[in-house]
């Protein structure tokens, strides 16, 4: 259809919708077909024009708005937060973000509000809207669709990071103002929230409006902790049992969730005091960490995974405190292992991965527990033999087997072994790179002498794993091996600890793709990345497109050739004349002939095995 033709038979409809609501139906493809192509093809004039006629339909329309709606959006697309408020008549936001409205008006109201997200001087004029801030947070705590609340609830972080007051900004503070010092929307958060209160939400969409405070919190939180924690309007956090001089955290933490009652709600309880302690923290300094511990929330959330019961509390909870406990070691490794948690930690471990062969094959991964495993700094993964550091006379690493296994054991020892993740370089560096690289430097290490202390009691880790790598049929546990692999040849190992390397009988290079050159290695992981890749041709249905097993796991037994063949080169420009020249020659003839290696006599498996 024309655009003139499309434009014209687009007004019609709308003018007959107007004149007769209760006896037209709105012709849903031709809204689509206007959205899909007016936008890009009339004058802004135009726009304009169908814009006030549209709105003026929405006044009027007894049938679904959603297509007039979706066409408004498109329209309004290039018009400014300024635009939108110079519209005569005023458009009425706070009756369209009702949460009786339709959701596509919701939708619409948040859309056009977004605007003021672009610029802090847009978001301080939104503030000064009567009854717009609040009527956001009402509709994103109160509306059942969840569309609209996650677009309502991103909104009111947009508004309030743009608005935030900080050094260079523009951010004035208003939109904070209007959240934190109008009573009455501030008072909306808690009384929303709080089970205490009569109205009519219900209690299944007050467990909602709890999730999302607790989100939404946790985003705040991390722009301005102190906000959150210090008390804003007294009567109101008294009248929802809040202690004196504490804030909308401690409402949200403490007085909010009866977790006792609603065992779900305990678990995104759990999940929220995790999200917490993500925000400003450092490997030195968390405030939220100091926070919970002052009120007696870091031990009861630890206690709910190192206790040993089997109640329905514990079945809910062990996974979401497990993944506390790991946040906690990996973003506060000084604390951690300043604490007696660390002892504990490893004491629980070492129960609840003393597992049989068969149950580590073939009964489900204790996945909370391998998560926790590779999140502790790795110098706790250690036998010490100072007094000073008590996490006990045997590591909960070495009760993960390398025979009898499953994947999540071995990309947990991948995860290990590997050390640290290399942070990327930034200019100017700022004092997170500095604390991140300090860290580093102490994960390094321990990482180097964690594997070779794990390799000193399984003598035939590398057997098994090359074994594993090599069985196509179990395709993720092969993936998982490679893996292992990989993350050896490619890790981050320094030898700064003071700590002393175990009694073995076999070298322990100071890196990883050199480890992979020695034995007790090199037996096994040099023949097998050199190999041909194994396909399933041979077998009889055996499928061969890209996304089979055989295709994938010869994907990443060459990705894992080509890490060795980068790092060899490195190696042979540092060390010209240490052998470390014919070594990269045969790796490169490998890596020349592709994924799945020069195997004559079975193109016709190769061709296959990727279902050209």
């Amino acid at each position: 259809m024309a655009q003139p033709d499309l434009l014209g038979e687009l007004d019609r409809h709308v003018a007959t919708l107007v004149a007769s609501p209760s006896t037209t139906k709105v012709d849903a493809r031709l809204f689509n077909d206007a959205e899909l192509i007016l936008p890009n093809h009339i004058s802004p004039h135009q726009t304009l024009d169908l814009v006030k006629s549209l709105a003026a339909l929405l006044q009027t329309i007894q049938s679904d708005p959603t297509p007039v709606v979706n066409l408004l959006v498109k329209l309004l697309e290039p018009f400014t937060f300024d635009d939108i408020l110079a519209f005569e008549p005023p458009i009425d936001l706070v009756t369209g973000l009702n949460a009786s409205a339709p959701v596509c008006i919701n939708r619409l109201m948040l859309e056009l509000l977004g605007k003021a997200t672009s610029k802090a001087s847009d978001a301080a004029v939104l503030a000064g809207l009567q009854g717009v801030v609040g009527a956001i947070v009402s509709c994103w705590l109160t509306t059942p669709d969840v569309g609209i609340a996650q677009q309502a609830g991103r909104l009111l972080i947009d508004l309030l990071r743009i608005d935030l007051q900080r050094e260079g900004g523009l951010g004035q503070g208003l939109v904070w103002k209007r959240v934190f010092g109008d009573v009455d929307v501030y008072k909306l958060l808690f009384s929303l929230c709080s089970l205490q209160d009569d109205h009519k939400l219900g209690k299944a969409r007050i467990s909602l409006a709890q999730a999302r405070l607790m989100d939404w919190s946790s985003e705040i939180a991390d722009l301005d902790w102190a906000t959150v924690v210090k008390s804003h309007h007294v009567e109101v956090e008294r009248a929802y049992g809040v202690t004196e001089g504490e804030g909308l955290l401690a409402f949200t933490v403490l007085g909010m969730v009866d977790a006792a009652e609603d065992l779900l709600m305990g678990v995104s309880l759990v999940d929220f005091y995790t999200a917490l302690l993500g925000t400003k923290t450092s490997p030195a300094t968390s405030p939220p960490l100091e926070w919970l511990s002052g009120k007696g929330v870091h031990d009861r959330t630890a206690e709910l995974y190192l206790k040993d019961t089997d109640s329905i509390e514990s079945r809910f909870l062990y996974g979401p405190a497990a993944n506390y406990l790991a946040k906690y070691a990996e973003l506060s490794p000084v604390h951690y292992l300043g604490s007696h948690m660390a002892g504990k930690v490893n004491a629980r471990l070492r129960v609840a991965l003393d597992l049989s062969p068969a149950r580590w094959a073939h009964a489900e991964s204790p996945k909370y527990d391998l998560h926790l495993l590779a999140s502790v700094p790795r110098t706790s993964l250690l036998v010490h033999r100072s007094s000073l550091a008590n996490y006990g006379d045997r590591s909960p690493l070495t009760l993960l087997p390398s025979k009898a296994t499953n994947a999540d054991v071995l990309n947990t020892l991948a995860t290990i072994f590997h050390g640290p993740q290399k942070e990327e370089l930034t200019f100017p560096p700022s004092a997170s790179n500095g604390e991140e690289g300090s860290r580093s430097d102490l994960e390094a290490s321990p990482a180097r002498m964690v594997y070779y202390n794990y390799l000193a009691e399984n003598p035939l880790f590398w057997q098994n794993i090359t074994r594993h790598a090599d069985t196509i049929a179990l395709a993720d546990l092969a993936l998982a091996a490679i893996n292992v692999i990989a993350a050896i040849t490619t890790a981050n190992w320094s030898t700064t600890s003071t700590l002393a390397m175990p009694n073995v009988t076999f070298p322990c290079p100071l890196s990883g793709h050199l480890a992979i050159l020695c034995p007790p290695a090199l037996e096994y992981t040099l023949p097998y990345l050199l190999a041909p890749a194994k396909s399933f041709s041979h077998l009889v249905g055996g499928r061969g497109d890209s996304e089979s097993a055989a295709y994938r796991i010869g994907m990443a037994k060459f990705e894992a050739l080509k890490a060795l063949q980068r790092k060899i080169e490195e190696e042979a420009r540092a060390a010209p004349g240490e052998g470390y020249d014919e070594i990269l020659a045969t790796i490169s003839r490998r890596v020349a002939t592709g994924v799945t290696g020069n195997r004559e006599g079975e193109v016709g498996g190769r061709v296959a095995t990727m279902d050209m």
